[in-house]
């Protein structure tokens, strides 16, 4: 419904939604945030850091993919998709081109992956079978910071996961000393728990993805 549009489209749509409130264009608002991320976005293509053009992104493909890694995924996309009543024209906007552009990102080829914290899940179990309602976010690399889950994720073969190499097309960490290459997971990835180890700052626990269809 919202794959065909442009940034100007977005634009009108944002002047709809927050006409009647004032504050969404103030400093931490919902029209500033967005405002930031469009103008990082426009000097990332500048200076050839998105590879946006290699993976045929569209300018609002490639905005949904800096948002996700930027500091707007938690509010304009995550959370929306776990409470209905913050998902607005905009938040759909951003959601269904971000599900385009993974389509359109590499599929993984990198045997386990692992995320800190993330989604919350209570009472985890061996053999607990789960669905992600939102994009879960994990890495190549186990930074062994978590505060109270590290998982360690086996993802399918290349042809079969839903997992892609969004750093491939915008590695926002690329110039720091440890670079974070970041995995994305399309929503709707459902997961198996294979094992899970007790410990006394946090619990590990091991995951493998299992076949789901593309939402």
């Amino acid at each position: 419904m919202y794959i065909n549009m442009n940034i100007e489209d977005l634009q009108l749509i944002v002047e709809t939604i927050y006409q009647h409130n004032p504050s969404a264009y103030k400093r931490g608002g919902d029209v500033e945030l967005l405002n930031s991320h469009i103008k990082a976005m426009q000097h990332l293509k500048e200076v050839n850091k998105i590879h946006y053009k290699e993976y045929n992104l569209t300018d609002l493909e490639a905005l949904s993919i800096v948002i996700l890694e930027g500091f707007g995924s938690s509010r304009f996309i995550q959370e929306p998709l776990y409470n209905r009543r913050k998902l607005n024209a905009l938040t759909e906007v951003l959601i269904q081109n971000l599900d385009s552009a993974l389509r359109k990102a590499p599929k993984n080829t990198h045997p386990v992956l692992y995320a800190n914290d993330g989604f919350m899940r209570g009472n985890n179990r061996i053999g607990d079978i789960f669905t992600v309602n939102g994009f879960f976010t994990t890495s190549i690399d186990d930074f062994d910071n978590a505060h109270s889950i590290k998982w360690i994720i086996e993802p399918l073969p290349e042809g079969q996961t839903k997992a892609h190499e969004i750093y491939k097309i915008y590695n926002h960490g690329e110039d720091c000393p440890y670079p974070e290459y970041q995995v994305e997971f399309e929503r709707g990835t459902k997961f198996e728990i294979t094992d899970i180890k007790k410990g006394k700052e946090y619990n590990v626990v091991h995951i493998k993805e299992l076949p789901s269809q593309t939402i």
